[in-house]
């Protein structure tokens, strides 16, 4: 495959688009770009000496999300990348893509059913949510629907918790799970300095204290 023609083509189509109105341009084409590079870091450490698939993980990770916003994104996303791509893949290779696409959201079915790379990209794209892309996210949908600084609070601090055990759960490997949990225990932590500093105190006041009076 000619990795930068179709990464090029992914842009083209991705690039200055949005996939719902409160998102920035160009989001799905960037995440797909993470998510493309996770995919790999991963298979490094749960597949080291099997990088027969790492075209394929990277192109169905610029394109997993082209159809997002549709009602079943991953079936249709599927069907769209199987037509867009024809031209730049062997049938094996788009075969392969549009596999891991069409299930790509799938964290339902039994896992047996998947290979190996599909599982992958699922953490990996799974993994690009959190951390500080949360944070990015929440101030963004914040802005766009008018949300005040303590309901923002409210979603760092309590809502994002309550899905913690599940999202954890819906992962495939144990150094995704181990990733995930760094990312959220990153996020509680900002989430809880945000809620001091926006309402005016001074986090880890205790502390900078007593190097003052040292």
């Amino acid at each position: 495959m000619d990795l930068p023609k179709i990464k090029q083509l992914a842009y083209d189509l991705m690039g200055s688009t949005k996939s719902h109105e409160w998102k920035e341009i160009g989001n799905k084409y960037y995440h797909g770009l993470r998510v493309a590079i996770l995919a790999l870091k991963l298979r490094s450490y749960v597949l080291p000496e099997d990088d027969s698939h790492d075209d394929i993980l990277t192109v169905a990770a610029w394109f997993h999300d082209i159809s997002n916003g549709k009602e079943n994104h991953a079936v249709e996303g599927a069907i769209k990348a199987r037509e867009i791509l024809a031209e730049y893949c062997s049938e094996y290779e788009l075969n392969e893509i549009c596999k891991i696409i069409s299930v790509h959201d799938d964290r339902y079915s039994d896992r047996a059913m998947f290979s190996d790379y599909t599982k992958l990209h699922q953490d990996a794209d799974h993994l690009d949510h959190f951390g500080t892309y949360d944070v990015w996210m929440e101030i963004v949908y914040a802005l766009h629907h008018n949300d005040t600084i303590p309901e923002v609070i409210e979603w760092f601090q309590n809502t994002s918790r309550k899905y913690d055990k599940q999202f954890h759960a819906e992962l495939n490997y144990d150094i995704s799970k181990i990733i995930y949990q760094e990312k959220r225990e990153f996020l509680h932590s900002f989430g809880d300095r945000f809620s001091v500093e926006a309402t005016g105190g001074i986090w880890l006041e205790d502390q900078l204290l007593k190097t003052y009076k040292a």
